[in-house]
């Protein structure tokens, strides 16, 4: 049986960024209809000054530190002594049953000595995109990687897209994989019989940073509306790329074209996807793509790079894939997709994301994926 879940979490929406990583959020409320979750974000990371965080608005428990320290090795062995430490003072008043990591990362560098000491079933769920790109890291740091994966430990990935790239960065040998969806909150992304799509009006958010190509979508709106197409660009989010995006609309002429709306909350980014012609959404990798799944649950079709795990769900009934990231390939696919996404069922689109996606759907399938890791292995002697 299984009633308690401890989520040890390296993202997670906190103080110092409130909108960071909230698919790991939802991903822990998918699961309250079945189990109480109890969630600790701990988190070291590299900065120029010390700085540590004890509190957080979403987490039960918060430790962010920030430190000026260089090794990579050193941050990895503060992270474990962070999650000791917090098991050593924890509320002993409610069992464990399981933990779940989520983000291995440096957190889980140490998972034979975590195991150890904690003494409770692990799993880990997986978000990042690192894998494939091997982290950049120095040969010893990857290793020090691939090892978190050698030690029979199940885990939960969005897509499997992410699996195959976990596989070929760490090698044999393999743990369990289980593949759940991100989860959607279908009570704010679902459609709206009186939010009818604008022809032209298309919607883009991000955290404009790599690998997003917020640069494609300016060169083939630009290339559109050359070719007399009335064409508008709504583009949420923020990020490193945005003094780049700015120079580019102004330098393509797209001032009056493109609006930059900055950070959104949920019912506003849903309200502009039902709003919208389509989604668009360029990049050169995507473990999941929670926004396109937010879309497409509105009832949105979507205009995407094909790349990760988008193929895994979106398919020619919802949405139109663009095979390469060049300009010549995106203005040609939305030029070509015009009509197509008008045309597409709303209501079919978002009853077909719904039920993979949704927060029910997730749930239980996430739900199901923690039970059969629990029963996979014994509570490390």
């Amino acid at each position: 049986m299984m009633r308690e879940v401890l989520h040890i979490t390296a993202w997670y929406p906190n103080a110092l960024i409130p909108h960071e990583t909230p698919f790991i959020e939802r991903h822990v409320r998918a699961l309250d209809p079945f189990v109480h979750s109890t969630v600790w974000h701990l988190d070291v990371r590299q900065h120029d000054r010390w700085r540590l965080q004890r509190s957080g608005p979403e987490a039960d428990r918060t430790l962010l530190l920030r430190a000026p320290i260089k090794y990579w090795r050193i941050i990895e062995w503060v992270a474990t002594l962070l999650i000791l430490w917090t098991w050593f003072t924890r509320d002993r008043s409610r069992a464990v049953d399981l933990i779940n990591f989520h983000i291995a990362y440096p957190n889980c560098t140490h998972i034979r000595l975590l195991r150890r000491v904690m003494r409770r079933p692990f799993v880990i769920t997986e978000h990042y995109s690192a894998y494939r790109i091997g982290f950049n890291a120095t040969t010893k740091g990857a290793d020090r990687i691939r090892r978190i994966f050698h030690h029979g430990v199940p885990v939960i990935v969005v897509s499997r897209s992410l699996q195959g790239d976990i596989i070929r960065f760490a090698g044999a040998p393999h743990p369990r994989f289980h593949v759940v969806d991100n989860s959607v909150d279908t009570a704010i992304f679902s459609p709206r019989p009186d939010h009818a799509p604008e022809t032209g009006r298309f919607f883009a958010i991000a955290g404009w940073r790599t690998p997003k190509r917020p640069e494609l979508l300016l060169d083939a709106l630009a290339s559109l509306r050359a070719e007399g197409l009335d064409a508008r660009l709504r583009m949420a989010g923020d990020g490193p790329k945005m003094p780049a995006m700015r120079e580019r609309i102004a330098a393509l002429g797209l001032g009056e074209h493109v609006e930059l709306l900055g950070q959104l909350d949920e019912q506003a980014v849903a309200e502009e996807m039902r709003r919208a012609h389509a989604l668009v959404h360029a990049s050169d990798h995507e473990t999941y793509s929670a926004v396109c799944a937010e879309a497409l649950c509105c009832g949105t079709p979507v205009l995407a790079s094909r790349v990760g795990g988008i193929p895994e769900f979106v398919s020619d009934e919802i949405g139109v894939l663009v095979h390469e990231n060049t300009v010549e390939a995106w203005s040609a696919a939305w030029r070509h997709a015009w009509q197509p996404l008008l045309a597409m069922d709303r209501v079919l689109i978002a009853r077909t994301m719904a039920a993979r996606a949704g927060a029910d759907v997730v749930g239980r399938r996430y739900h199901q994926a923690l039970l059969a890791s629990m029963r996979q292995q014994e509570p490390a002697a």
